[in-house]
């Protein structure tokens, strides 16, 4: 894993800047399945104040798919 910088907009105009463990996931080999990247949000700061507490899981699960897919 490694950590990775995401910029992602929630609502009307509110840019949070945000910090994500990002996972490439694994092809499928002869073993093991595959597994499909993955992104865990650390931290979703707005004007330098981590507002992460404050965002719904909905929100929380929509910025790590956004962070993972723009990875790909």
């Amino acid at each position: 894993m490694r950590t990775i910088s995401h910029h992602y907009e929630h609502g009307e105009g509110i840019g949070l800047d945000c910090e994500l463990e990002y996972d490439p996931g694994q092809t499928a080999d002869e073993i093991n399945p595959p597994f499909p990247p993955a992104a865990y949000l650390i931290s979703a700061k707005v004007a330098g104040v981590d507002i992460l507490p404050l965002l719904s899981p909905g929100t929380i699960n929509a910025i790590e798919e956004d962070a993972a897919w723009a990875q790909c």
